[in-house]
């Protein structure tokens, strides 16, 4: 026979929000304790078939947080309002856009602000989670992203907190508060964005309420960024292949060709490059692409060449991209986004070449796109149709002229005309399907396309189906001009190239 638990009956009655914030408070510290303000922590993370550590100061305005899984780490320091995130090949980059509209409600939640906060909070409703009676309030910092936190209605502790995440909805599950001197502290969450198999669970070990900053002035400092290893400014001829470019790169003095990708979160390798390279490769980690799938893991990889110039210190990701693509890319590996970071980088897709240097090398020419590099790749905006302005992913990896993804699509119904042109396109988790359309217009740094060749992607999951961006700007536009990547300034150059056509007289 099987027993089943009853789960906790939902609350008869929504309570007002200012007695569920008043019991949220009361729970989360003791009575006549300040919310803490000064900490130190430390614990493990485990997910993905990978290990590691965490390590959290906080320090008033200042806080600074380390992860360590396997290969990979990530390290954030925030200065008040400014947040700084260091990549594991040593990579800083300054969030501007989505990730620190989301940090500023992290901060909002976890220092307990929202309670004293009412308009900031959104009540909506009750709900059953992870066994537990909870009301859900949605919460959003000023200037923040919202973000849902849902309360035992028994503990009037946080069990979960849940946010849109690229094609999703995150989850932090919360659980195992302990009394650290009157204050309560979750010793456990789980994140998952709904695949469990990829799930990161973390575990605290310790916490101490009385760190300051004068124990180790140093360790909210904002570390200098990695740059690129090369005597001078160089100038690479580019292979255009199926409406792609492909750069020579350099491992252990093997040659290999690799698309230039600065949609590209990583630096990738096929399994069989990271084989030949000796590459002990972990973890069993998801890639999102065409579609999410498995199969990715890291290695660590001690130099890349790119012409004289040297990455170094690198961690790579390894996929069997053959496979994972359905046999669309039986290629080397795919350039992305630390040497866009590492380097100031000029493409001439119609010589086709690549001009690249430290930052600062050369000067940049053309009009000024501002771009946020939060996800660790560029995202720009620009107007479509003179109306509507929306963030584009600019993609070098993408032979298209434009993808739009669905859920723009469908927040802005006739931006583009409905067809029954269907499509198959082909990238990293196999297959996608689309419809093809025509943009009247697309302005790009001043510069107006017209009749711009559309993919509408159907998708509802993987790196098609983001909420945030409104789609991709592919090689199929920039062909039109020579651009210049400069990440260090947040910036993408734009100047006419020698083929440069506007579209105005397609048809």
């Amino acid at each position: 026979m099987l027993a089943v638990a009853p789960q906790p009956a939902l609350p008869a009655t929504q309570l007002p929000l200012t007695a569920i914030l008043r019991n949220y408070a009361a729970a989360l510290d003791d009575a006549g304790k300040a919310r803490v303000a000064h900490f130190e922590s430390r614990g493990t993370i485990a997910g993905a078939g990978l290990n590691g550590t965490f390590h959290t100061w906080l320090d008033g305005e200042d806080q600074r947080d380390e992860q360590r899984l396997g290969p990979r780490s990530e390290t954030t320091i925030r200065h008040g309002d400014r947040v700084w995130v260091t990549n594991s090949d040593g990579n800083v980059r300054e969030l501007k856009g989505v990730l620190l509209r989301r940090a500023r409600t992290e901060r909002f939640i976890d220092a307990g602000d929202f309670a004293r906060a009412p308009a900031s909070v959104t009540p909506r409703g009750v709900a059953q989670i992870a066994g537990h009676s909870t009301y859900a309030l949605e919460v959003a910092a000023p200037g923040g992203e919202p973000q849902t936190v849902y309360l035992d209605a028994a503990t009037w502790l946080p069990v979960r907190v849940a946010y849109d995440d690229d094609d999703g909805r995150t989850t932090i599950d919360l659980s195992d508060w302990r009394n650290v001197d009157g204050h309560r502290f979750p010793f456990k969450s789980i994140v998952s964005d709904g695949v469990h198999a990829f799930d990161t669970v973390q575990r605290v070990e310790a916490v101490t309420l009385d760190f300051v900053a004068a124990t180790d002035p140093g360790i909210f400092r904002v570390p200098a960024t990695t740059t690129i290893d090369m005597p001078s400014v160089e100038t690479l001829q580019l292979t255009a292949r199926e409406g792609h470019l492909y750069v020579p790169v350099t491992i252990l003095g093997k040659r290999y060709e690799f698309l230039l990708d600065s949609g590209a979160q990583n630096i990738l390798l096929d399994r069989r490059v990271a084989r030949e390279a000796g590459l002990v490769a972990e973890g069993a980690l998801e890639a999102s692409g065409a579609q999410r799938t498995g199969g990715l893991q890291v290695a660590r990889l001690a130099e890349l060449g790119i012409g004289s110039g040297r990455l170094h210190d690198l961690v790579v990701t390894t996929l069997d991209l053959g496979q994972s693509t359905g046999g669309a890319f039986r290629i080397d590996g795919i350039l992305g986004y630390p040497f866009f970071a590492e380097a100031l980088v000029r493409v001439d897709p119609i010589r086709p070449s690549m001009t690249f240097g430290r930052p600062g090398s050369f000067q940049p020419s053309g009009t000024r796109v501002p771009l946020e590099t939060d996800r660790a790749f560029p995202e720009a905006r620009f107007a479509l149709n003179g109306n509507v302005t929306a963030s584009f992913i600019v993609d070098t990896g993408n032979a298209a002229e434009l993808l739009l993804y669905r859920p723009f699509v469908e927040k802005h119904r006739g931006i583009v005309p409905f067809t029954l042109t269907g499509r198959q396109s082909f990238g990293i988790g196999g297959r996608a399907s689309s419809y093809r359309s025509t943009l009247d217009r697309l302005d790009i740094g001043g510069y107006p396309l017209y009749h711009v060749e559309t993919d509408v992607m159907l998708a509802t999951s993987g790196a098609l189906a983001d909420r945030f961006d409104a789609g991709n700007v592919g090689l199929g536009v920039l062909k039109n001009f020579v651009f210049t990547f400069d990440l260090r300034d947040d910036a993408l150059y734009v100047e006419r190239g020698a083929n440069y056509d506007d579209g105005r007289n397609r048809r």
